[in-house]
């Protein structure tokens, strides 16, 4: 059963949040790397800690762009009339997906096969935030929610 006008505008909602927590989180990740280079005039080790900080909230801004462009690309999903429907199989996505990830693209199904082809590749996975995922034992795994139960 394709998603309602309802449900649509519920998850645009939920996603014009996120985007606006993404944007102001940028901006002050931004505003903060510029505090640390004024810092960085200082001592050689004072400078050295400015630099790594500011290089952490520039990786930080980094990630929230890549799931801003996330969010970006589910609102021309909707106005496509495509949002909720798997980019690879074409099947909906369940619910339960989507209100795991709203910016999510692929059925439980397809994620999972993309998790194993990324893992069997060596590509490190990662969550919404861009952070490293990993297992009780220490080896990289999931991504975005895929095992959701229907």
């Amino acid at each position: 059963m394709a998603l309602t006008p309802s449900q649509i505008e519920r998850y645009r909602r939920i996603l014009v949040a996120r985007r606006d927590e993404f944007v102001s989180g940028i901006a002050r990740a931004e505003a903060a790397a510029a505090e640390q280079d004024e810092l960085g005039r200082l001592d050689y080790g004072d400078r050295a800690t400015a630099n790594a900080a500011k290089d952490d909230l520039l990786r930080e801004a980094g990630r929230d762009s890549e799931e801003l462009w996330r969010i970006e690309a589910a609102f021309a999903r909707m106005a496509e009339g495509l949002y909720g429907i798997c980019e690879q199989c074409g099947r909906e996505i369940p619910v339960s997906r989507l209100d795991a990830v709203p910016s999510g693209t692929l059925c439980v199904r397809d994620q999972e096969i993309s998790d194993r082809k990324r893992r069997l590749a060596g590509t490190a996975l990662t969550d919404a935030s861009g952070t490293a995922l990993k297992g009780a034992s220490g080896a990289v795994s999931g991504g975005a929610p895929s095992r959701v139960v229907l």
